[in-house]
Order: C-alpha cells, then sequence, then structure tokens
C-alpha cells in the first residue's frame, strides 16, 4: 500500500466535478470499474454520454448511468473490495485523473 501513501495529492476542486456518472448494475450492485497502469478505480465520467461511451466501448450489457456527488463516489468506491483503491474520473482514457481512497 505504499504506492497510496506516494502518490500526490489532487487540488480537487480542480480536478474532479461536484458531480459525476457512475456505471452500475441494479440487478447485482456492481459497478463499472477500470484498469490504468496497474491501478484498479471507480470508473467515473463528468457527462452522461462520456459513462454510456465507455460501457458501450468495454462491452458492458445492462448498465445503468447512474449520477451522484463526487463524495457518493469516493464512499461507493470505498466499499468496494480490493484491487479496486481509487476514483477514476475517465474523461480522456489515456489520461485519467485519480483520487485514491485506500
Amino acid at each position: 500500500m505504499t504506492q497510496t501513501l506516494d502518490a500526490p495529492f489532487l487540488e480537487l476542486s480542480e480536478s474532479f466535478p461536484e458531480r459525476v456518472f457512475l456505471l452500475s448494475h441494479p440487478g447485482t450492485g456492481k459497478y463499472g470499474c477500470y484498469r490504468y497502469e496497474g491501478i484498479h478505480g471507480l470508473a467515473c465520467f463528468s457527462t452522461e454520454s462520456g459513462a454510456f461511451r465507455f460501457a458501450e466501448w468495454i462491452d458492458l450489457s445492462g448498465m445503468m448511468s447512474q449520477e451522484v456527488s463526487f463524495e457518493e463516489a469516493r464512499d461507493i468506491a470505498k466499499d468496494r473490495p480490493l484491487p479496486v483503491v481509487c476514483v477514476m474520473l475517465l474523461d480522456k482514457l489515456d489520461s485519467p485523473v485519480i483520487h485514491y481512497v485506500r
């Protein structure tokens, strides 16, 4: 877990929108996640269309878009089992904004 402690802290007001869109599966309670350079995170987007494009791209069938506050997204990420360790804003898949929650 030293990677989490060594990671730089983000200026949240500049990096994450106040409200984000997640992908959730209503029947199972699962959420869309993404792995970037070995880091697993809860996938979130600043627009609903971005969330749907991502779901289509990785073929997540049956997922619904869910708008939540950034704080709610943090809580959802904390409740996910390991290896999920962050909230990941995926507006740019090749350069996500990462906020560690553990």
